[in-house]
C-alpha cells in the first residue's frame, strides 16, 4: 500500500470535514479530527467493502461506538460512494439520511445504529462471533473514544472477546485525553490501557493515531488474540485552535475561523 496516497487521502479528508462542517453548523469536529487518520487508513488501505453492494457477505464490518463523531464516517462513505456527496449537506436534517448519530435504517454502509456510548464493542462481539459460526472469514473493526470506556458494559464485551477467542475482532481507542467537558483524567482516569486490555487477555498494539505508516502496520498486524489498537490522538487535530480545546467538543465555525482551518490545511500542517 502506498503511505503517500493514504496520507493525501487523510488530508483531502480533513478538508472535506472543514468545507461540510462549516455548511452544516454545528458538529462534534474535535473528536471527527481525531479519529479521521485511523477511519481514512482503515477504509481506503485495510477494509473488505463494496460501495456498489453495501451489503456483501464477505465484507469486513466496521462499527463507530462514538457515533457523535459521524460526519467524519460520513465524508468518507460519499467519498467511496456509498451516496452522493449531496447527502453530506442534509447532515443531521429531520428527512435526510446522514442523522447525527449513524442510523442503519436510513444510510448505506452503516452496521450499527448508535446513539448512547458504550455499545460498540458489545455489538462488535456479537458480529464477530456471528462470523465466526457462520465460517466468514471477515473481520470486525469498533472505534470506541477513550471516555466511553468509563462505561461497565465495554469491559464485560471485552472479556467476552477472549473467552470466545475472536481473532477477527479489532478494536481502535481514539485516545485523545478530552471528553465533552472535561478531561478524560479529571472524569476517571485510566492509567494504563494497555495493561487493562492485556489483562483480560487482549493483544494491544500501542501507536500515534495521526502517523499513517503506525495505523497501517497495526491494522496488518497478525494476530491471535481480539487486538486493541490504542492511538493517541490530539483532539481537533490539524487545525490550532481547535487542538486540545474542549470548546471544540461540539461547535461552530464562524467564517473567519472556517477560512483560517482552510488556510492551515492549505500549509499541510497535519502532515
Amino acid at each position: 500500500m502506498d503511505i503517500q496516497y493514504l496520507e493525501n487521502k487523510s488530508l483531502q479528508l480533513r478538508n472535506d470535514l472543514i468545507d461540510y462542517g462549516y455548511e452544516v453548523g454545528k458538529s462534534h469536529m474535535g473528536g471527527t479530527l481525531s479519529s479521521i487518520d485511523m477511519l481514512s487508513v482503515l477504509y481506503y488501505g485495510i477494509m473488505k467493502h463494496s460501495p456498489e453492494n453495501p451489503n456483501w457477505k464477505y465484507r469486513d464490518r466496521f462499527i463507530l461506538s462514538k457515533g457523535h463523531c459521524a460526519l467524519g464516517l460520513y465524508v468518507i462513505l460519499a467519498d467511496l460512494g456509498y451516496f452522493s456527496k449531496k447527502h453530506l449537506l442534509e447532515y443531521k436534517k429531520i428527512n435526510g439520511i446522514l442523522q447525527g448519530h449513524p442510523d442503519k435504517s436510513k444510510t448505506p454502509g452503516i452496521e450499527m445504529s448508535a446513539g448512547s456510548l458504550g455499545q460498540g464493542i458489545s455489538y462488535g462481539v456479537g458480529k464477530a462471533l456471528g462470523l465466526k459460526l457462520k465460517n466468514i472469514n471477515s473481520r470486525v473493526f469498533v472505534m470506541v473514544g477513550d471516555g466511553e470506556l468509563e462505561e461497565g458494559q465495554n469491559w464485560e464485551a471485552i472479556l467476552s472477546a477472549n473467552h470466545y477467542k475472536l481473532d477477527n475482532l479489532v478494536v481502535l481507542v481514539d485516545h485523545n485525553k478530552l471528553q465533552l467537558d472535561n478531561t478524560l483524567i479529571d472524569e476517571l482516569s485510566f492509567e494504563n490501557l494497555i495493561s487493562k486490555f492485556k489483562s483480560f487477555g487482549w493483544e494491544v498494539l500501542h501507536i500515534d493515531g495521526h502517523n499513517i505508516k503506525e495505523i497501517y502496520k497495526a491494522l496488518k498486524f497478525s494476530n491471535k488474540k481480539p487486538l486493541a489498537i490504542i492511538g493517541n490522538t490530539i483532539k481537533g487535530k490539524g487545525i490550532d485552535f481547535m487542538e486540545n480545546n474542549i470548546s471544540w467538543h461540539c461547535n461552530k465555525m464562524t467564517e473567519d475561523e472556517y477560512k483560517l482551518a482552510k488556510d492551515q490545511l492549505k500549509e499541510g500542517v497535519v502532515l
